[in-house]
């Protein structure tokens, strides 16, 4: 066990080596990227509205992660409309059901108890240790080693495309990318990533969403999403590569890198909601409105 470790440290120094390389080169692209962000953000003493805020107020929003900059165009969740606002006949859109709102505030409040001082803490020192470049490395070899989950809900799904995408790209990030630390397959062949969970190999048979649920740590999801985690804990390729307590490092440190890029965004968002709970479900229904409106190109 001992040599595992081992190696897990010389891999991250050798990683730390080629970022500190790398963030040369991606400083004259990175640093204008930066620069028309920062002119088109505000800045604390303008007044004008932070991320959060535009976001609130409908407008598209940029957010820069460890897998580069994402452009966030809210969508609108369906509310009461107000007795004076609406048309004559019309009938107002009802308000959402919420069956499990006592149980899922109780946890969210636990989760926020648990970010606060356990999970923001340890991705704040994560992010002071890796930088930027390995974290994105660590990001696309967790994101590789998913490609046979993959594959299968594609199959399952009848997405034979995809399934072969994901064939190509595990292979050859696989080989060529070092064990995925690296993506040539997008990069050199043009091969696109084709993610499919369970929860959407679900929704292909007409599965609903089902009620909003709100998990313990993992956050805010529904019914048809948890029994997708589930799922996927049991069935995911680390179980079959990798024994306890191994699997459980492993999986904390895919955990980790992950909640790293959204830490900032959740705390800025919690402290600028009335009723975090309800801004939080209401995010989770407006990605599923999109996710159901968005129209898979030919």
């Amino acid at each position: 066990m001992t040599h595992r470790y081992s190696l897990i440290c010389m891999l991250i120094c050798w990683l730390s080596a080629c970022a500190s390389n790398t963030e040369l080169a991606e400083d004259s692209s990175s640093q204008s990227v930066r620069a028309s962000e920062q002119a088109a953000q505000p800045t604390a003493d303008s007044g004008q509205a932070s991320a959060a805020k535009r976001l609130a107020a409908g407008q598209t929003t940029r957010i820069t992660t460890s897998q580069g900059t994402i452009e966030i165009e809210p969508t609108v969740v369906d509310m009461q409309v107000l007795a004076e606002d609406a048309e004559p006949g019309s009938e107002p859109a009802s308000i959402y059901y919420d069956p499990l709102e006592s149980w899922n505030r109780a946890v969210f409040r636990f989760n926020h108890v648990s970010y606060t001082y356990a999970s923001i803490p340890l991705a704040k020192g994560y992010e002071t240790v890796l930088p930027l470049p390995v974290r994105d490395k660590v990001g696309n070899a967790f994101a590789n080693i998913r490609e046979p989950l993959n594959l299968v809900n594609n199959a399952l799904s009848g997405e034979i495309k995809g399934a072969g995408a994901n064939v190509s790209r595990f292979v050859i990030n696989s080989t060529l990318g070092i064990f995925g630390l690296f993506d040539p397959a997008t990069s050199w062949f043009d091969i696109a990533e084709s993610k499919r969970s369970i929860a959407d190999t679900l929704g292909h048979y007409n599965v609903g969403h089902g009620p909003y649920l709100v998990l313990p740590i993992l956050g805010q999801s529904d019914l048809r999403g948890a029994t997708s985690v589930v799922g996927e804990a049991v069935f995911h390729p680390l179980n079959q590569v990798l024994d306890t307590p191994d699997l459980y490092y492993v999986q904390g440190l895919n955990i980790t890198n992950s909640f790293a890029d959204r830490a900032k965004l959740y705390q800025t968002l919690y402290q600028q909601s009335a009723d975090p709970y309800i801004y939080f479900r209401n995010q989770h229904l407006q990605a599923l409105k999109r996710d159901q409106a968005f129209v898979k190109p030919d």
